[in-house]
């Protein structure tokens, strides 16, 4: 007992002791999806803090592929000394629950750091077809089933699991057409290349400041603070819709645990800070913050309720 506890101490020291050096060089931040999407919005809005607060650049490398899995099994096969962590959106860590041939398990492989944002998804419209509510689209999809194609984020992420489940239950069936993040999906949508989008809001919010998209409903329960105008699809006759998307930083198992301390306090000072808070919320995002143990239990408590919602979505291995 005494060789064990002195075993334990011993590994505090070192942690502590490592923890102290941290960092050596700069940090790696790994965004799982291209640029231009809120997950990216969120990585580099808090960036020049973070670099602040630990003393060391940061650099987001986009890494885009299979709803951000790509990253994730990028992180797990890498060091686990705090110089490389990852910005993912909350379908990215449960994304095994719909693949078992990932090569990561969220309760076993990732470390919390923090939550940094939540957002509404939205349905959102190019202005030509003239649809001015979710009523009008809806009549158009019943007019033209499997016609009417919608853009998406990433094939099995949340913006997909809502789309789903709202429009089965709507009684519609529209074409998914999925994307490596929500940048490139927002050039198709405002483009006209596809008519309509499900998408996270803060990629949206210039566009429709400039009248080139519609926002026609919010899929949480009420409506977003930061789109006070736009309706929520429970209001509107969808009572069954409240998803919502949050993104949040996670490091490899084994990472000293001092040092995912260090990484969470410097990501809830730059959630803190008035400017970069207003920024988020004009680009239609709600800091969130917090501690990584709360950002475990969240992770643990979603992961049943994520994977019921997903199935409901028809997503999956077939």
């Amino acid at each position: 007992m005494r060789r064990y506890i002195c075993g334990v101490l011993m590994l505090a020291c070192c942690s502590a002791a490592f923890a102290q050096n941290w960092p050596t060089r700069p940090l790696r931040v790994l965004v799982g999806f291209a640029p231009g999407g809120t997950t990216d919005v969120s990585a580099r809005m808090t960036a020049d803090i973070v670099s602040k607060e630990i003393g060391q650049s940061v650099v987001i490398e986009n890494r885009p592929g299979a709803a951000g899995s790509l990253a994730l099994e990028t992180l797990v096969r890498g060091p686990r000394d705090g110089h490389t962590i990852v910005i993912g959106s909350d379908s990215s860590f449960y994304q095994p629950v719909l693949n078992p041939a990932l090569a990561y398990r969220a309760e076993k492989d990732l470390m919390p750091v923090t939550i940094l944002t939540n957002q509404p998804m939205v349905i959102a419209v190019h202005p030509a077809p003239g649809w001015k509510s979710i009523h009008d689209l809806l009549g158009a999809a019943r007019a033209r089933p499997g016609e009417i194609a919608y853009a998406l984020s990433s094939p099995t992420g949340t913006q997909a699991v809502a789309a789903g489940i709202f429009f089965k239950g709507a009684g519609v069936r529209m074409i998914g057409v999925p994307y490596k993040g929500g940048g490139q999906a927002v050039v198709d949508l405002i483009s006209g290349q596809v008519p309509v989008g499900v998408l996270g809001s803060a990629p949206l919010v210039s566009h429709v400041k400039s009248g080139r998209v519609k926002l026609l409903a919010v899929t949480s329960k009420q409506r977003a603070k930061a789109l006070p105008d736009v309706p929520a699809l429970a209001e509107l006759g969808f009572p069954f819709m409240d998803i919502t998307q949050w993104f949040g930083a996670v490091a490899p198992a084994g990472t000293p645990v001092d040092v995912i301390a260090r990484l969470s306090a410097a990501y809830n000072k730059a959630l803190s800070d008035p400017t970069i808070k207003q920024r988020l919320f004009n680009a239609a995002l709600e800091t969130v913050g917090g501690t990584p143990e709360d950002m475990g239990r969240r992770m643990a408590a979603e992961t049943l309720v994520w994977s019921k919602a997903a199935t409901e979505a028809g997503l999956g291995k077939k």
